[in-house]
C-alpha cells in the first residue's frame, strides 16, 4: 500500500553500501521505519529530507505486518536550521526525538503528539536561549499525553492549593503517583532512591520548581525561552522529572544529551 504523510525523522542508520535505515514519527501512523534505497550516493533524491529533526512528507510502500518499508520519496517540509547552528540547542532537539523514539511503539497512531513534537521542535529553532526549557516542558507533556500527568495546583492529600505565601519553603513529590504534598501532609522524605522501590518514595522539592513546572505545563511553547531560573532549580527539575519518567516508562534509558546540561547547569 503506497501512503504519504508528514513525518518527523528521528534516527537515521547506514544500511549496506548506499542506503540508509530511517525512523520517522508520523502523523497518521505513529512511528514508522523505512528503508531509503541509495540515499548514501551523490547524487540521491532525498537531500535533507532524512536527516534527523527534519520535518518531511513521507511516500512509502507500507506492507503488512512488516516493520521496514520502502522509501519512495522523502521531501523536506521543514528542516529546522538553526537547531544544528547552536550545540547546546542541537543537543536539545536530538534529546527531544531521542525521547519519543524510546517511549513509542511502531504504528501506535498518536496525532496529539505529533503535534507536540512538530511545535517543540518550531520554538526551539526560533528561540535563542534557555533551551534547557524546552526539553523539560516536553517531557512534562509527554507524560500527559500518555496519562500520566503530574499535579502540582493542588495537594494530592487535603486538596488545599499549593500557595507560597504560606511560609512553605518546600513541599513534597511522590514519584509513583505524581503527586505533590503540602508540609502538613507529606511523609518523610527519603533521599537514597532506587528505581526499584518508588511506589512510596517521596523527594523534596523547592516552591520555586513547582512555580517553573507550572509554566512549563502551561505556558505557550513559543514563549519558554523567557523562561528563567538558576541552576539548582534547574538539576531538581530534570532529576525530577528523570526519575518520574523511568518510574513511568518502563525500560526507559538514559537520554545521552541531558548529562551535558547537567553538568553545565551545575558549574
Amino acid at each position: 500500500m503506497l501512503i504519504k504523510t508528514e513525518a518527523i525523522v528521528l534516527k537515521s542508520m547506514k544500511y549496506g553500501d548506499t542506503s540508509k535505515i530511517i525512523t520517522f514519527y508520523t502523523k497518521e501512523y505513529g512511528k514508522l521505519k523505512g528503508i531509503a534505497k541509495g540515499a548514501r550516493t551523490a547524487k540521491n533524491k532525498f537531500g535533507s529530507a532524512l536527516e534527523p529533526t527534519t520535518l518531511s512528507m513521507l511516500v512509502l510502500y507500507k506492507k503488512e505486518h512488516r516493520d521496514l518499508h520502502l522509501i519512495s520519496q522523502c521531501d523536506a517540509v521543514d528542516s529546522f536550521k538553526f537547531l544544528t547552528e547552536d550545540l547546546d540547542r542541537m543537543t536539545t532537539a536530538f534529546a527531544v526525538i531521542e525521547l519519543v523514539n524510546q517511549v513509542t511503539h511502531h504504528e501506535e497512531r498518536n496525532p496529539a503528539l505529533f503535534a507536540l513534537l512538530a511545535e517543540t521542535l518550531n520554538a526551539l529553532n526560533s528561540s535563542r536561549k534557555n533551551y534547557f526549557t524546552y526539553l523539560q516542558a516536553f517531557r512534562l507533556r509527554l507524560a500527559s499525553l500518555f496519562g500520566y500527568a503530574p499535579n502540582f495546583e493542588v495537594c494530592s492529600e487535603c486538596a488545599n492549593p499549593l500557595t507560597m505565601g504560606n511560609g512553605e519553603k518546600e513541599f513534597a513529590f511522590q514519584v509513583a503517583r505524581g503527586a505533590v504534598f503540602c508540609n502538613c501532609c507529606s511523609m518523610p522524605n527519603d533521599s537514597s532512591l532506587s528505581i526499584g522501590d518508588q511506589s512510596n518514595a517521596f523527594i523534596s522539592i523547592s516552591t520555586e520548581v513547582v512555580q517553573i513546572v507550572r509554566r512549563l505545563l502551561d505556558a505557550q511553547m513559543s514563549s519558554l525561552g523567557n523562561l528563567e531560573f538558576d541552576a539548582q532549580v534547574g538539576n531538581q527539575i530534570d532529576e525530577l522529572l528523570r526519575l518520574y519518567l523511568r518510574y513511568h516508562f518502563e525500560g526507559l534509558k538514559p537520554l545521552k544529551s541531558t548529562e551535558l546540561f547537567h553538568h553545565k547547569a551545575a558549574k
